[in-house]
């Protein structure tokens, strides 16, 4: 999946209500958009470059048939 997931943004942020995930994640330095629902929307690739890892999406190498 592209974005984060609801349990994976409380894991991240630690924090339950968006607006608080909000304050957290903008602390960190984690881009995000906000739905009209009102919950956050936060690419996986984004999270993973600000949080310090590679922002590349690994994918296998395809096996070619001899």
């Amino acid at each position: 999946m592209l974005t984060l997931s609801p349990a994976e943004l409380r894991a991240i942020t630690g924090k339950r209500r968006s607006d608080a995930q909000a304050r957290v994640l903008e602390h960190m330095g984690v881009r995000y958009s906000t739905r009209p629902d009102g919950t956050l929307a936060v690419l996986r690739v984004v999270a993973e470059m600000a949080l310090g890892g590679t922002g590349r999406i690994e994918r296998p190498e395809p096996q070619l048939m001899p």
